[in-house]
């Protein structure tokens, strides 16, 4: 093939055309894309308007779609000027082509033939886009700066406007073409989301389940792992947002719907979001589950050591030990978005657990036990022999007194957590029935769901 030519190449492309195969042609992968080592000594001696001239007289598409003659022109581009031994001086050729084409697919007739092209576009660009924003940060002695990065979340989310308005999601039928447009546009979707997370700005993922959504795919047609994918970044999403139970409802969707033989690294990494939404929902997964997956995966058994102790002191109501576990891995749950929940919202529910092992205790529930349960699980001797110092992470108060107790067991009779009356001579009037009711149901009362995303269920 010494004799190849830009003519060759461009005829290629024609052929592409018609074999549906342009993610071969137009590959911006050095490695396995033969041609680009070939063409490019033969590029150098061209100039920018010299290649959109010679591509314009090949009259692709008759001239009629001027995005395809830009997109092959950027591609030129990135073959005559990539350096193999500099990405830095490469990822803006790759952005402007990988923009082309998110440009190009907006073109309802012919789109299609980009499809593929996309998909592998995508994940080459998503790795080097970290890796240079990473690289520099590192040079430059920055933090959560990712230019590279965010200006590619701006071109996906070009590119999963044009992709859902193409006429293949009109059919109904479940064809293969229409499949795989589904499959693209949530391949782009769920990148795209998680890129959005990865730069610290998730409230974007809104832009992408509105336009998912809006489209009210039929869920038969997408694949059960790309569900699972687009089900846990929601997961995510709500986690980021402080929407725990709906959170968890996702999560727990993913971890059900996995197939006996998915890999140890997806069913831990579901697990590792599920187990801590579940608490904060009156969910408790057993951790035996975890145990038994990640008998041979090393941050498995990291999170059967974390979570278990978590899990028993949970249980116990014991708010001491569960906020020592918490403060002793702290910045873990800072990156998990868990830290403001496990230190607030998880209280009422730590200490509902406390009363209730009380009421299990004595088959009765007086205030005076409840008040000693409560200076155990708050180990305020402790607290104030250690100074002041360390209180700031959990204190609720420096004493456990009857206002204290009174102001506790009405937040959780107020909250439906008991189902209990507290008289004015502070005794307490347990209802027959369900005084505990499941902490999981109440929450399933007061967040019904998000109908938004009613479609996957």
């Amino acid at each position: 093939m010494s004799n190849y030519t830009l003519e060759k190449f461009l005829e290629q492309v024609k052929q592409a055309i018609y074999t549906h195969t342009l993610d071969k042609s137009l590959s911006v992968n050095p490695v396995t894309t033969k041609h680009i080592p070939l063409l490019q000594p033969i590029l150098q001696d061209y100039k920018n308007k010299q290649l959109d001239s010679i591509i314009e007289n090949y009259h692709f598409f008759n001239n009629d779609w001027p995005a395809f003659e830009i997109l092959l022109q950027k591609y030129l581009i990135y073959v005559r000027d990539f350096d193999p031994w500099s990405l830095l001086d490469s990822i803006d050729l790759l952005m402007d082509f990988y923009e082309a084409n998110s440009i190009a697919l907006n073109n309802k007739q012919f789109n299609s033939l980009l499809f593929k092209l996309t998909y592998e576009a995508t994940k080459i660009m998503i790795p080097l886009s970290k890796l240079v924003d990473t690289k520099l940060m590192k040079v430059e002695n920055r933090v959560n700066n990712y230019p590279r990065v965010s200006y590619l979340s701006t071109v996906m989310l070009k590119a999963l406007n044009n992709l859902r308005s193409s006429p293949e999601l009109d059919e109904k039928s479940g064809n293969p073409s229409t499949r795989y447009t589904i499959f693209v546009l949530m391949y782009v979707s769920i990148s795209l989301c998680n890129v959005y997370i990865y730069i610290g700005s998730p409230i974007l993922c809104n832009n992408v389940f509105s336009n998912i959504n809006v489209l009210g795919l039929d869920r038969r047609l997408v694949s059960k792992s790309q569900l699972i994918k687009y089900r846990f970044v929601l997961g995510k999403f709500h986690l980021l947002q402080s929407h725990y139970f709906e959170a968890f409802h996702h999560f727990e969707w993913c971890f059900s719907n996995c197939h006996v033989g998915s890999g140890v690294r997806i069913l831990v990494t579901i697990l590792k979001y599920l187990i801590p939404c579940g608490l904060l929902v009156g969910k408790i997964v057993d951790t035996n589950i975890l145990r038994a997956i990640a008998a041979n995966d090393n941050e498995g058994q990291l999170l059967v050591e974390l979570y278990t102790p978590l899990i028993e002191h949970y249980k116990a109501g014991d708010l001491s030990r569960f906020t020592e576990c918490v403060k002793a891995n702290r910045q873990y749950f800072i990156n998990m978005s868990l830290l403001v929940g496990f230190l607030q919202r998880i209280r009422i529910l730590i200490l509902r657990n406390l009363f209730h092992n009380v009421y299990r205790m004595t088959n009765m529930l007086r205030f005076e036990d409840i008040r000693l349960a409560l200076a155990l699980s708050l180990n305020v001797n402790e607290q104030q022999q250690a100074g002041t110092q360390d209180l700031w992470f959990y204190l609720i108060a420096d004493k456990v007194d009857d206002t204290l107790t009174e102001n506790i067991l009405m937040s959780l009779i107020d909250n439906n957590l008991i189902k209990a009356k507290l008289t004015a001579s502070r005794n307490v009037i347990l209802r027959k029935n369900d005084s505990f009711p499941k902490i999981y149901d109440i929450y399933r009362i007061m967040y019904p769901g998000n109908s938004k995303e009613s479609w996957l269920d």
